[in-house]
């Protein structure tokens, strides 16, 4: 898997020639890249002529496409068409989930994100992390104390302040989280969809009007990976919550792809751990097992 991440913001033409990536720029100079060494496309600006040929390489080298809206926030992924050769065997055993595999799954995934995010304020040397260890240990089947809910409320008060409000639109923490939230979201839709899943039906999540639910659900054990480089490489403007989501801040949000985790004992990227996630939701589905889940941990160690 490759681990550049490229972003497109001029308008240009994308190909594919020889393995490599050829992006031309209307104005300026043709550039080549190894397509094996991208793990990530982000086509920032709508100005982009993109050829089949490089559409359906990228499906074949499992390389993420994202197109953005007219803010430049990611609004659609390319996925690729039942690449996984066990397709219609995953769908039908995923439709098949009773309620005890759903709650039991969605408490392991809270359990999960909750333990994440007192890594989180443990990296970031703040307080509460014991009080977040416990509550993830305290996880119910389906979370039918509503965990999930209470770490949050103690969460984000610990790592951004008392002053922090996560439906205030207005505050560039938000921008910035929700914009790599989206690029996470995205990954793991392509990565489910690729695998047989239908992303339409979650363990928890389940909106008749969301086609992603189970995204959703497993974009919770990513969100701590997101807020930590929020919270570290923004620190230094913790206290301008009006200061607005700068092009450049995303930069830092783009190296998320690549960060460190821990899956299965084994330190990998982020993006390769996604796949190792949804494989063992695969595994766990098929064989009806939810102790087969194999969930990301993040690894705050100093470099």
């Amino acid at each position: 898997m490759g681990w550049r991440t490229v972003v497109i913001t001029k308008p240009s033409k994308i190909s594919i020639e020889r393995d490599q990536f050829k992006y031309a720029p209307k104005d300026g100079e043709v550039i080549t890249v190894p397509i094996d060494d991208i793990s990530v496309i982000i086509l920032e600006v709508h100005q982009v002529t993109i050829t089949s040929a490089l559409m359906s390489r990228l499906t074949e080298s499992n390389i993420v496409l994202f197109t953005c809206d007219k803010t430049h926030t990611p609004n659609g992924v390319f996925i690729s068409f039942h690449q996984h050769s066990r397709y219609a065997k995953v769908a039908h055993h995923q439709i098949a989930w009773t309620e005890p595999f759903k709650k039991r799954a969605w408490q392991k995934l809270v359990s999960s994100k909750v333990y994440n995010q007192a890594q989180t304020l443990a990296y970031m040397g703040k307080e509460k992390v014991k009080q977040l260890e416990k509550y993830s240990e305290n996880v119910k089947s389906g979370d039918s104390t509503n965990i999930e809910s209470t770490a949050a409320r103690v969460y984000f008060v610990a790592l951004f302040g008392k002053g922090f409000n996560r439906r205030n639109e207005d505050d560039w923490r938000n921008s910035a989280l929700n914009y790599a939230y989206a690029l996470i979201r995205g990954a793991i839709s392509r990565s489910l969809a690729a695998h047989g899943f239908l992303p339409a039906f979650g363990l928890f999540h389940h909106s008749t009007l969301n086609s992603f639910n189970l995204s959703d659900d497993l974009i919770e054990l990513y969100r701590a990976f997101v807020d930590v480089v929020v919270a570290e490489h923004f620190e230094e403007f913790i206290e301008l919550a009006d200061t607005r989501f700068l092009p450049n801040h995303k930069v830092e949000l783009y190296q998320l792809f690549t960060m460190r985790t821990i899956i299965d004992a084994q330190t990998t990227t982020l993006l390769n751990s996604i796949e190792v996630c949804v494989t063992s939701l695969m595994n766990a589905t098929l064989e009806k097992d939810v102790g087969l889940l194999k969930l990301p941990t993040l690894d705050n160690r100093d470099e």
